[in-house]
């Protein structure tokens, strides 16, 4: 049997750093079957919330691959296409069919056809961009003399009243099967078929998804790994900015410069699709380079264990969970500056937002670090000093924390969030968020002199300690957390930044390292969520909105909630424990 396929890896995820990997598989009889390979200490509802965006789809996953409560990790685990986020299904699709596109009408496919003269049927392509294929009458009359078959070149539209959430349509999951069950219904006409890799009999180079393939020369004097360029793709974020994580204008630009040398490339402009980008190994991110490189087998171990280490506990409704919310800057520290929009005056007011939708809609206690102008330590600071008031911050933070154990809290049950507005390159757009990277944490901090031994949150405790094994916890923790607000802001609909938008350190001027507030505090898990970036246009007008104010604090309330909803524990369902076997 002949099948076409597609490696769709981890960073197209919407709730990155996911540590798997999702196989699409075209076969003869034009079906897409999407399957994705769990990692050690998986659980159902982490899988399903990863690739469905909804941990309670976690039973129709179970169902559809006909498996108990337990997930095994050795085992390939089936998902049906129509369960899959909207941001995969777009990807996959737009792999397999590489002329498809939007158009102002809709969404324009073009038939691969592949096995003789016969394409995809048109039920096939109903079911992948409406949801439904019973709608393949309605995309017949739409397309004036197309038959019931079709024929390889045969340009099908889609109107997008039509498409589903995924294809610019309306909104997510209104055409399409709700569960698993009714897809797996909607199949019962069509021949089983298996998803085992030996199906696989013969295929075809693949294409990548969202981190497409790379090549490597490694006898060179200087290593390097090839990418060709896609169309419509630009050197400078295709290339420079996903491969490398540079995000900040200056050093994109310098990588960029590099690039063009190393290549010797006299005009970025005219270069042709599939051009052989040569990009030298030191600068590729370590999920980038070869799997036996060190970087990365010392990044996938470190995810590995301090995904391990994270314990993770439920909270219904955020009972007895404090969430500690800091906004970035503030007094006479502005943060970011574009025209006439001032980083601290909106992410202030994001955070305010945030903090009436928990004391409304939640049972959790919520405690903030700042007003517009000062730090709310004992005594108050006043913020005239940007390096202190963040230090004050942190310390702050670390106090609350401090309490609420002593109060009976579990250290799990505590979470911090700073929430800034970024400035980046002007091609990005969107929410990142950074997480404390346990290799950045780790050692003892101290801040000293008058203005920090004038506060009782100092002297409760002037030196933070991280040792190797709390480092690692807070990363995993912290890194759900992230993967789930992340989440949130997709589901919103709201920009995430396009290339992994969770990172655990940040990447500046040739360094590396974890922001303070992040880095000293020791909630376990905690996060600076940066909600856009105010060096694109459109975000910056997006941010002077309440609308979008509104919607970027309900997303992370969201995140918030739907992080405690799982648990590594395990959710009782018919006395059975579903969780990490």
């Amino acid at each position: 049997m002949r099948k076409w396929w597609v490696w769709v890896l981890a960073s197209l995820l919407a709730t990155p750093a996911f540590p798997g990997e999702l196989r699409a598989v075209l076969s003869s009889d034009y079906q897409i079957d999407v399957s994705v390979q769990p990692h050690d200490g998986d659980a159902w509802t982490r899988l399903a919330r990863r690739v469905t965006g909804d941990a309670a789809n976690w039973e129709d996953l179970a169902a559809f691959n006909q498996s108990d409560d337990t997930l095994r990790s050795a085992r390939p685990v089936r998902v049906p296409f129509a369960l899959l986020r909207p941001s995969l299904q777009r990807q996959i699709i737009q792999n397999v069919f590489p002329n498809d596109h939007p158009v102002a009408g809709g969404w324009q496919h073009t038939v691969v056809g592949g096995s003789g003269i016969e394409g995809e049927s048109l039920w096939n392509i109903a079911e992948w961009f409406t949801g439904d294929g019973a709608n393949y009458s309605a995309l017949r009359k739409a397309n004036t003399g197309q038959g019931l078959s079709t024929r390889t070149g045969d340009v099908i539209l889609i109107p997008k009243v039509m498409l589903t959430a995924a294809f610019g349509g309306g909104a997510e999951g209104e055409n399409a099967p709700k569960t698993a069950t009714e897809v797996r219904k909607s199949k019962d006409s069509q021949a089983q078929r298996s998803s085992t890799d030996e199906d696989v009999q013969e295929a075809v180079a693949p294409s990548s998804v969202g981190s497409p393939s790379l090549t490597y020369e490694r006898k060179d004097p200087e290593p390097y790994a090839i990418y060709r360029l896609q169309k419509g793709e630009a050197l400078y974020s295709s290339v420079a900015i996903r491969f490398t994580g540079r995000v900040y204008s200056a050093d994109v630009g310098d990588v960029l410069q590099r690039i063009v040398e190393f290549n010797s490339i006299e005009d970025v402009s005219k270069m042709p699709v599939g051009y052989p980008v040569k990009i030298p190994m030191d600068l590729l991110l370590p999920q980038y380079r070869p799997d036996d490189d060190p970087a990365r087998l010392a990044e996938e171990a470190s995810q590995r264990t301090s995904a391990k280490l994270a314990r993770r506990t439920r909270a219904r409704n955020l009972a007895a969970v404090h969430v500690i919310l800091d906004a970035g800057h503030g007094g006479s520290d502005p943060g970011a500056i574009y025209e006439d929009v001032e980083e601290s005056q909106y992410v202030y007011d994001v955070m305010c937002r945030l903090k009436t939708i928990l004391r409304k809609k939640t049972a959790a206690r919520v405690s903030v670090t700042r007003t517009e102008q000062e730090v709310l330590t004992n005594p108050p600071y006043p913020l005239d000093d940007a390096i202190v008031g963040v230090n004050l911050r942190w310390y702050l933070a670390n106090s609350i924390f401090r309490r609420a154990i002593k109060s009976g809290l579990d250290k799990e049950k505590v979470v911090f969030i700073s929430i800034h507005a970024d400035s980046l390159h002007p091609s990005l757009r969107g929410a990142m968020a950074y997480i404390p990277g346990g290799r950045y944490v780790q050692g003892s901090y101290e801040k000293r002199g008058p203005v920090y031994a004038a506060r009782a949150e100092v002297r409760e405790r002037p030196v933070v300690r991280h040792s190797e094994q709390e480092s690692l916890e807070a990363e995993g923790l912290s890194r759900d957390l992230a993967e789930n607000v992340i989440g949130a802001f997709d589901e919103s609909r709201l920009q995430v930044h396009a290339f992994n938008p969770v990172r655990d350190n940040v990447v500046r001027d040739g360094h590396e390292w974890v922001p303070a507030v992040i880095r000293y505090n020791l909630v376990p898990t905690r996060l600076l969520l940066e909600i856009c970036n105010l060096g694109n246009r459109r975000d910056r007008e997006l941010i002077k909105t309440k609308k979008y104010r509104q919607r970027v604090a309900e997303a992370i309330y969201r995140g918030l909630v739907e992080f405690y909803t799982e648990s590594d524990q395990g959710t009782q369902v018919a006395g059975k424990a579903v969780g990490r076997p």
